[in-house]
């Protein structure tokens, strides 16, 4: 009956990341869109910076992009939080690709050059969740912002 009853629980929480097939690119996905959908609003211009995000830290091309977006957006409907993946990506990048991360979710952030507080608060947590100083938000945040 232990047995049985730790299998449940394991199941339970592995149902949001999938070990096997779980990618690098579709857990910066999920998070890059839980920036986008922090207003309740998905509009097909932050999937398509999410995207191009995709794309330019993975160096994928634009089916695989599109593929990723895809994936993401059905799982993050099911999803229950950021936290397994940050811990993923924890697990797998270094620092410096989770400073890359950050930018890039402030990008989908000020995509359309208006952040708002909702947008800001789920980066921050991810920021924290990533093992990231407040330095690294604010550069990020600056070095966005500067590029806009």
């Amino acid at each position: 009956m232990f047995e049985r009853l730790k299998g449940v629980f394991a199941r339970e929480q592995n149902s949001d990341v999938e070990t096997e097939s779980t990618t690098v690119p579709l857990a910066a996905a999920m998070l890059l869109l839980e920036v986008a959908w922090a207003d309740h609003e998905l509009e097909d211009r932050e999937l398509e910076q999410v995207k191009v995000a995709l794309e330019s830290m993975y160096e994928i091309d634009q089916d695989q992009g599109s593929e990723i977006v895809d994936r993401a957006r059905a799982d993050h409907e099911k999803s229950t939080g950021v936290f397994p993946f940050t811990r993923l990506l924890n697990e797998r990048l270094d620092r410096s690709e989770r400073k890359v991360l950050l930018v890039h979710l402030w990008r989908v952030a000020n995509f359309e050059g208006d952040k708002e507080h909702y947008e800001e608060h789920v980066i921050r947590k991810i920021t924290d969740l990533l093992y990231l100083n407040h330095s690294d938000f604010i550069a990020a945040k600056r070095e966005v912002q500067s590029n806009n």
